[in-house]
């Protein structure tokens, strides 16, 4: 027992340092993931709860284990921040201290006005399991893959054992010890051997799935155009392929969109400016298509907006909404010029026909509006049979 004992303690220095310089690590690596600092910290202070925890014998035994305990709760409620952190919601601090609260006065009552080390341990271990257990309904609402919902089950396992344990070890094996003969006890034991467990377990999920979202996040940058938070070439490419297939065709327009004399404005009035009329332009798009419509800027000032679920009547409708909307947003960095317009070139998908190819019609609509004076809507022919393109009226 005692060797095993041994094995366990060495393990769980090992664990407890290891996972603190991992997530710092991976905080420091991108600093606006907040939840790895907090799986940092608790780490670093169940390294020190463990050392309390170990120093019974060096330090006067009651302060060691009430230092011991706090520190445990502390590590359950910082990995609780983490999840509130990583999921954007905002933590239950009330609950949280009220539990805290309740566990320390019992803890210290236990421990100094009415000394009692089995009721002392019963107490604090059911503390953590409550700490850990609030963050349960957030990591079970907001799992959005294999990795989240183990890291729900981790801490649903964690959190169990801490109400485990003690029924096992003081009501099961009626095991009894005193603050002397703690370290040698199976319930030290066992506190060690599930502790380096779990807390290996919880840190491998955890560190998959902060790695995981790091990657996520980097993968988005890559299909997210940086100035106006559209989707790039990259992202509309990948969008299409997933979600646009040409067996399912129909009712699907697409459009493309150009600002007039775009050029103009970055030669008079600088790249500043053009841009601020590119994020204008982005959220006024993402404003009146909300709930109907993907868009992605795939050149300097060309947009795509691609139109699900809609008649072709409809969406030249909502093509010329947009376009005589455009027209209306008003630039301050613009002076007296004031406004941008937008030449729109709409195609409206044939049953098996290609993306690719619905692009090229749409572009060629869009070459027409050019060319004939500009802030136009020009539709591609909705029958093949059909050669010219029709000016919306």
């Amino acid at each position: 027992m005692a060797e095993a004992s041994l094995v366990f303690r060495i393990l769980m220095v090992v664990i407890l340092l290891v996972f603190t310089i991992v997530f710092a690590a991976l905080y420091a690596y991108d600093r606006d993931q907040k939840a790895p600092a907090w799986i940092a910290l608790a780490y670093f202070i169940g390294l020190t709860s463990f050392l309390f925890d170990l120093g019974r014998s060096v330090f006067d035994p009651v302060i060691s284990d009430i230092l011991a305990k706090i520190a445990l709760w502390m590590v359950s409620a910082f990995w609780v921040l983490s999840v509130f952190e990583y999921h954007k919601v905002r933590p239950p601090r009330a609950v949280l201290l009220s539990i805290f609260g309740v566990g320390l006065s019992l803890l210290l009552w236990f421990s100094l006005k009415q000394p009692d080390i089995i009721q002392r341990s019963i107490f604090s271990s059911s503390t953590g399991g409550l700490l850990l257990a609030c963050a349960l309904p957030i990591l079970w609402r907001y799992r959005k893959n294999m990795l989240e919902t183990a890291w729900f089950w981790a801490f649903a396992g964690l959190s169990a054992t801490y109400f485990v344990r003690p029924v096992i070890i003081y009501g099961l094996l009626g095991e009894r010890y005193t603050e002397t003969s703690y370290n040698a006890s199976s319930y030290a034991a066992l506190l060690h051997s599930s502790s380096a467990l779990w807390g290996l377990a919880c840190g491998l999920v955890m560190m998959l799935v902060m790695g995981n979202k790091i990657i996520e996040k980097h993968l988005l940058a890559s299909i997210k155009d940086p100035l106006t938070g559209l989707l790039n070439r990259r992202g509309l490419d990948n969008y299409v392929s997933t979600h646009w297939s040409s067996k399912k065709n129909k009712k699907r327009t697409l459009l493309i969109l150009d600002l007039d004399h775009f050029k103009s404005v970055n030669d008079e009035y600088g790249h500043e400016a053009g841009d601020q009329v590119l994020v204008r332009t982005a959220d006024m798009l993402r404003t009146l298509t909300h709930g109907l419509a993907t868009i992605a800027r795939i050149g300097g000032e060309e947009f795509v907006i691609l139109l699900n679920k809609m008649e072709a009547k409809d969406a030249r409708l909502v093509a010329e909404h947009l376009r005589l909307s455009i027209g209306m947003i008003m630039h301050p960095e613009l002076g007296k010029r004031g406004t941008v317009t937008a030449s729109i070139g709409m195609a409206s998908m044939f049953p098996q026909e290609s993306f690719a190819m619905a692009l090229r019609r749409a572009d060629q609509a869009l070459y027409q509006a050019k060319t004939r004076g500009r802030n136009l809507l020009v539709v591609a022919p909705e029958d093949r049979r059909e050669p010219h393109l029709k000016i919306a009226q």
